[in-house]
């Protein structure tokens, strides 16, 4: 760890924490504001994992990481068939292409299949593993399936 990138702040649950020096030279008023969206996210990915877990246990399949499991963009397929009742085409391989492939196919269903609007939400965002944007594409399945 670069000492010159990160300084040591007390944490009440850790007794060291390294945060980037970015961050040390924010007031405590937005540092709060970051330590609240941290919650935040927290709780949508807790939340979103059961949900998720729930709709795929119809298929004897589970998450642990939203973020992780995701990525390879199988569970999202098998999670929209589920939700869906139709079957979707999906790529058997492990490399970056076959992931990108497969959220494409989920991303175009709920696109094209259901007219539904996704905002800047690429394949390239669940294969890497953005949080804000995985989140973001739970969210509005949620609210197409469950509302």
């Amino acid at each position: 760890m670069d000492s010159h990138l990160y300084g040591r702040v007390a944490h009440p649950d850790l007794a060291q924490t390294y945060l980037p020096v970015s961050i040390l030279q924010l007031d405590e008023a937005d540092r709060a504001v970051l330590r609240v969206a941290d919650v935040r996210d927290g709780t949508q990915k807790k939340t979103f994992t059961k949900w998720v877990n729930n709709q795929l246990i119809k298929k004897a399949c589970k998450i642990r990481d939203l973020f992780n499991d995701l990525r390879s963009g199988t569970a999202l397929i098998t999670l929209l068939e589920i939700l869906s009742k139709q079957s979707l085409p999906r790529e058997r391989g492990c490399m970056r292409f076959h992931y990108l492939q497969n959220v494409e196919t989920a991303l175009n269903f709920l696109t094209s299949r259901r007219g539904i609007r996704l905002v800047n939400i690429r394949p390239e965002d669940i294969v890497d593993g953005n949080p804000k944007l995985t989140l973001g594409l739970l969210w509005v399945i949620i609210l197409h399936y469950q509302v």
